[in-house]
């Protein structure tokens, strides 16, 4: 078993308690209630997350890539200085243009959304494709081939090899009709997308960032998907759209807003009310996974008060429309 972080634990400790070492106010939306956890807490990591197995089955572990993205963009994120406004460096740019892509998609939303994007498309077309038992084109023949890796595939393959070819379409159908034809990414499919990486914060590195300013009255929160978009649109509201507007609090003290609509390689800082602050704090909770932290703990009960946890979404779901030969698939 191998730890893969989906928010690091250095990023997390800049909301620790005060005279601590690392122990955070945490809100657990599940269960509805506040707990004294810390940055380790099995809430931002899961056990064998993202792996890639080459051809001699040795594990490439993508955490080994997160570590350096990691430990480049928290320093950055720490240089920056609101009293100066300077701009920053390439060098710092490029490491929290990459901290921010990262971020966005290594969470558990993400690849529940992922999981659900593809299980939409394939499930659509596949229905459509073989909309009869006649429509389903392997034979017995062909499937007897396969060379079983696992006992389930050996057990279905003996079951099927007693089986008739017409019997085979129809449960084939059935299958694929029914709400058990389930399709998601392997550890695999998900790791790969951390290795592209780049094209995202290459993407980001070139718009405008606003770095939103807390006062010392209000802080901004943070969760377990700290990176997340927003739209006034249902369509086109993923990371690089250009209708949408990604949030991300760096720090408690500050939350950067990238619009990727706007391109011109410049940070702007815009310091918030109290008001403000409790606008952005309610989308962070909105947006997150099943927890949210923050510094006092007065603040997170405040937050969480009259918060409908049994209405919260983890993930979005896909919605699918058709116009004539256009098909739509679209997370909402």
């Amino acid at each position: 078993m191998t730890k893969h972080h989906i928010v690091q634990d250095k990023y997390l400790a800049q909301w620790k308690k005060d005279n601590t070492i690392n122990h955070l106010n945490i809100y657990i939306i599940p269960q509805n209630k506040c707990v004294d956890g810390n940055t380790k807490s099995k809430l931002f990591w899961r056990d064998d997350f993202n792996i890639l197995n080459d051809d001699q089955e040795k594990s490439y572990l993508p955490e080994d890539v997160t570590s350096v993205i990691d430990t480049k963009g928290i320093e950055a994120i720490k240089k920056i200085d609101y009293f100066s406004q300077t701009q920053l460096s390439g060098e710092d740019r490029s490491a929290i243009a990459f901290y921010v892509a990262l971020q966005y998609i290594r969470t558990p939303r993400h690849r529940e959304e992922s999981n659900k994007m593809m299980q939409a498309t394939i499930r659509h077309y596949m229905r459509k494709d073989v909309s009869s038992p006649d429509k389903f084109r392997l034979s017995k023949k062909e499937i007897l081939k396969h060379q079983p890796i696992n006992q389930h595939e050996k057990e279905a393959l003996e079951k099927i090899s007693l089986m008739s070819d017409e019997e085979i379409k129809k449960q084939a159908f059935e299958f694929i009709q029914g709400d058990d034809f389930m399709v998601k990414l392997t550890n695999t499919g998900h790791s790969k997308s951390i290795l592209k990486v780049d094209r995202l914060a290459k993407e980001l590195f070139e718009f405008q960032w606003v770095l939103f300013v807390a006062q010392k009255g209000a802080l901004f929160v943070t969760s377990d998907n700290p990176c997340f978009t927003i739209s006034p649109t249902k369509i086109m509201n993923g990371l690089l759209s250009p209708r949408s507007t990604v949030i991300f609090p760096l720090r408690p003290d500050l939350c950067i807003s990238i619009k990727p609509s706007m391109k011109s390689m410049t940070e702007h800082f815009f310091e918030l009310n109290d008001n403000q602050v409790q606008g952005i704090n309610e989308l962070i909770l909105a947006n997150s996974y099943q927890c949210i932290v923050a510094r006092e703990k007065t603040q997170l009960e405040n937050l969480t008060n009259s918060f409908d946890y049994k209405k919260h979404r983890k993930s979005r779901d896909v919605v699918v429309s058709e116009s004539g030969d256009y098909t739509m698939f679209n997370i909402e």
